[in-house]
């Protein structure tokens, strides 16, 4: 990313993060792409429950007065706002307990630093640990030592 997608990002992030949670909403990623003479500004945003796309409307709206309000680019600009998905990358020890219940696919360090994979229900996140459920029996794993996760989606 180049510095000038950079330091629009940091400019507009803390103003961002302010109306979505304002909203009931979270900021769960931003980016910036140039594109030929244009900005694509992209605004992923999440919530306990499921992101709606009401949800994505209003914050699309809001987000746009108060980026027209803010100035923030003299270059012309596309803002979309979606929801990151369920195939997202599970990172933060929130995106875990929201996901208790959900089969999962982790993969971490044991502690022979070996590379592992667990696959199962998740069944609990506390305490800086999860839990999942296996075949094999209960697996529990301390959050530092994940090194992905993500939902595994079953059709």
């Amino acid at each position: 990313m180049s510095v000038t997608a950079n330091s629009i990002i940091e400019n507009i992030k803390p103003v961002v993060e302010k109306k979505l949670t304002s909203m009931g909403l979270e900021l769960y990623e931003l980016k910036c792409i140039k594109a030929g003479s244009r900005i694509i500004l992209r605004i992923f945003i999440d919530k306990d429950d499921s992101v709606t796309l009401d949800d994505c409307e209003k914050a699309s709206h809001e987000i746009s007065v108060l980026l027209d309000v803010e100035n923030f680019s003299q270059t012309p600009y596309t803002l979309e706002v979606s929801s990151p998905g369920i195939d997202r990358p599970l990172t933060t020890e929130k995106d875990y307990r929201r996901t208790v219940g959900s089969d999962v696919r982790i993969h971490f360090r044991d502690n022979e630093n070996k590379n592992r994979t667990v696959s199962g229900r998740l069944v609990t996140c506390s305490e800086g640990n999860i839990a999942v459920e296996t075949v094999k029996g209960l697996k529990t794993i301390p959050l530092p030592d994940i090194t992905s996760g993500k939902i595994e989606i079953k059709i």
